[in-house]
């Protein structure tokens, strides 16, 4: 197999599963970002970032962001809590 396959395949998976580990709490997409992390998508077009580490963390509304894939984004929102209580749920299952 090689690399560039390697590479295509890996960030689909990671991207699969960082989906699955909000439990899709009202998440509609999840996109993985170029440093690793990446940016749920609620319903309501609300946006909140999970760290490479599994973590939520803060971003302020209006951050450029930078797919994997070389595309940018804005943040829209802040559901750092929201999101931060999925990912918990999540761990106690």
């Amino acid at each position: 197999m090689s690399t560039r396959t390697t590479v295509i395949a890996l960030s689909l998976g990671l991207s699969a599963l960082s989906a699955f580990a909000v439990d899709q709490g009202g998440v509609e997409k999840s996109i993985l970002l170029k440093d690793g992390s990446t940016m749920h998508q609620f319903k309501g077009e609300k946006m909140a970032m999970e760290n490479k580490f599994g973590r939520a963390v803060r971003m302020d509304s209006g951050t450029s962001m930078q797919t994997a894939d070389g595309k940018s984004m804005v943040m829209v929102g802040d559901e750092v809590g929201r999101l931060d209580f999925d990912l918990k749920a999540h761990q106690r299952r």
